[in-house]
């Protein structure tokens, strides 16, 4: 199995699930395979490869899939034993070879259990209004908080750093009791708060003596005997209180403060949300996978060079690594991954989550290293956070953001749970192509970033070799249409009226889509197929109260009449020939017509803001009008 290697061609059939040599995981797991089938085959009275047939092979995996095996575990096991065929019939003599699997010529399908595209395209996106929060409370840590929070937080290592010198080598100071008790007596005498510490969960506090000797330049053990008074335990019961740092908060939330203020001990963990938050946009922002995130190193985005800001936009490349189909020249898949032949395309706000970590970091290459900056300790050859406590530390930020949220009297702003569980790090990428491909209404600020992300996607991504997101994008983009022509379809046979120019071409379309997809997309093939059939193209603008059915060369979105693949639908031409409208756009129009009556009425709104309004309104209603007057119901015209 090592020392000889297997054809491409056969490699080939098999997809990522066969190599020409495998690693010593795979090859572990191949031979388990092999065991398991060498007892199942000894169990029935068969004991040489030749004896075993086509159908003895059929009967193995059958039980296989009926236990409910997953579909990757299955085929597996498939491949194994395709793998042995191979391998008897090229490198082994004659009374050692295994007849051909049926799969081989009947094709896998049949053979494992009934799924969907697998991998990245079943994996749930994680629900708008859960993302949406997740993601602006990502922004404000990398964009507003983070200043505040790496100055805190340097603060309170330099405090631990000078106390435990002192502590460990320091001369012993003569005048350290009274020092500390004179701190104690002063804040005693202002009627502040004892420093404390929090412990279980908040349900106690106790005395932190490594803060008082910080504070004291004391030694720790001298704070501790302090501490341990009668006086200053019964002070700390009756009024206890956080253990603050100097640095000042900076940062706001709508004119308000974000924090009261830095608890030493509280800093440590406000450090790892903003690593988290990082994690969060960078992994969202760019479509990685999270292995190529937790692989980015310090200066992997360098400052474009001989562009100036003057100049216009710059243009932002990361470099990195790519684990998917990471393999040698002889197939053997390298767990350290390959350097990314084409960069990613960064847009600012990953740029700036970027240097917030470069800042944490420092020369140091991971980004996302396993020993952080508050522990400093040597964990050996280097190692980024693991996948488990990159999604532990997202729960845990999204828990602080509630709880904050909560505090705040800002329950708006609170990060809702998914519906489909714990959010975890693989469902960034879908959720991100889920977004690109459907651009939900409701923040215009969101509605920006993911319109300029689908132009930056196409720009970085469709142009690679490689796997890239634009697959997940094609997927969620085919869905979506095949969805609403599967709504169009049935609301037309309950004879909902359609008109505009495109009116033909969309009953034709519903039609041509139920009959050829049913409403389904499972794989990039279908969508491939469906996104490049001009006649089944159809897109909807809620703003503009309409519905496209998207022909490339009749387009008049695009200025310059530049070919895309989706429709510019934030520029949409009354004139142009892809626009069809509902009796639900219609009835939507004649709504939001009396809304705008309704707002130019208003004695508060200003005389020529009024005209504006009405005349707005009217257009609306001519619209409503006219697209009652052109209506057409059924497969046929009116």
């Amino acid at each position: 199995m090592f020392r000889h290697a297997l054809p491409e061609a056969l490699v080939a059939e098999h997809g990522n699930r066969m190599v020409t040599k495998p690693s010593i995981a795979l090859a572990y797991h191949t031979i388990v395979a092999w065991r398991n089938f060498a007892i199942w085959a000894a169990d029935r009275s068969i004991t040489a490869l030749p004896d075993v047939t086509a159908a003895d092979m059929a009967d193995y995996v059958r039980p296989l899939v009926q236990r409910g095996l997953a579909r990757d575990t299955v085929k597996g096991t498939l491949v194994a034993l395709a793998r042995l065929h191979y391998y008897g019939d090229r490198h082994l003599p004659s009374e050692h070879h295994l007849t051909a699997p049926p799969w081989l010529t009947d094709g896998v399908d049949d053979y494992l259990p009934a799924g969907g595209a697998g991998g990245e395209n079943n994996t749930d996106a994680v629900s708008p209004d859960t993302m949406g929060p997740l993601l602006i409370w990502a922004l404000r840590f990398v964009e507003d908080f983070a200043d505040d929070i790496l100055t805190a937080f340097t603060e309170a290592q330099q405090l631990r750093t000078a106390t435990h010198a002192r502590t460990r080598t320091g001369p012993v100071n003569t005048e350290a009791f009274p020092k500390i008790e004179a701190y104690l007596e002063d804040l005693l005498h202002r009627g502040q708060p004892m420093p404390s510490r929090s412990r279980n969960g908040g349900r106690e506090r106790t005395l932190p003596s490594l803060f008082l000797a910080a504070v004291t330049s004391t030694r720790i053990s001298q704070a501790l005997i302090v501490l341990q008074r009668p006086r200053w335990t019964a002070a700390a019961a009756a009024n206890p209180g956080p253990c603050r740092l100097s640095t000042p908060v900076t940062a706001t939330i709508a004119g308000t403060p974000w924090q009261r203020g830095f608890d030493f001990y509280s800093i440590d963990a406000l450090h790892r949300h903003l690593v988290t938050a990082c994690f969060v946009v960078i992994a969202y922002l760019t479509g990685m996978r999270p292995a190529e995130v937790l692989a980015l190193r310090s200066g992997c985005c360098p400052q474009p060079e001989g562009v100036s800001a003057e100049a216009g936009p710059q243009r932002f490349l990361i470099n990195g690594k790519v684990f998917k189909n990471a393999r040698d020249d002889d197939g053997v898949h390298l767990s350290a991954g390959l350097d990314r032949d084409t960069p990613w395309v960064a847009i600012p706000a990953v740029v700036r989550a970027i240097r917030v970590m470069e800042r944490i970091v420092g020369e140091r290459d991971l980004l996302f290293r396993l020993d952080s900056p508050v522990l400093q300790r040597d964990h050996g050859p280097e190692r980024s956070l693991t996948h488990k406590t990159v999604a532990h530390r997202i729960e845990l930020l999204i828990s602080w953001v509630n709880d904050c949220a909560k505090a705040a009297g800002r329950p708006a702003e609170m990060i809702p749970p998914d519906p489909d569980g714990a959010i975890g790090i693989s469902r960034f990428r879908r959720t991100l192509a889920w977004h690109i491909a459907r651009r939900p209404g409701g923040l215009v600020a969101l509605a920006v970033q993911y319109g300029h992300l689908r132009t930056i996607v196409s720009e970085g991504y469709y142009s690679r070799s490689r796997d890239g997101i634009h697959k997940l994008i094609d997927i969620e983009t085919a869905r979506d249409i095949a969805g609403r022509l599967s709504d169009l379809n049935e609301a037309i046979d309950n004879n909902e009226g359609i008109s505009g120019p495109a009116a033909r071409r969309l009953i034709d379309a519903t039609n041509h889509a139920h009959h050829r997809f049913g409403g389904i997309i499972a794989t990039h093939r279908q969508a491939r197929a469906l996104l490049d059939d001009p006649g089944l193209t159809v897109f909807e603008n809620q703003e503009a109260f309409l519905l496209c059915n998207y022909d490339r060369d009749k387009a008049l979105c695009h200025p310059g009449r530049v070919k895309n693949d989706t429709p510019s639908l934030d520029r949409c031409q009354p004139r142009c020939a892809n626009i069809a409208r509902t009796d639900q756009h219609a009835a939507r129009m004649l709504q939001h017509a009396a809304q705008l009556h309704a707002q130019a009425d208003s004695a508060a709104t200003p005389t020529p803001l009024a005209d504006r309004l009405r005349s707005e309104a009217a257009a609306l209603t001519d619209r409503a009008q006219h697209h009652r007057n052109n209506r057409t119901t059924g497969r046929t015209p009116s």
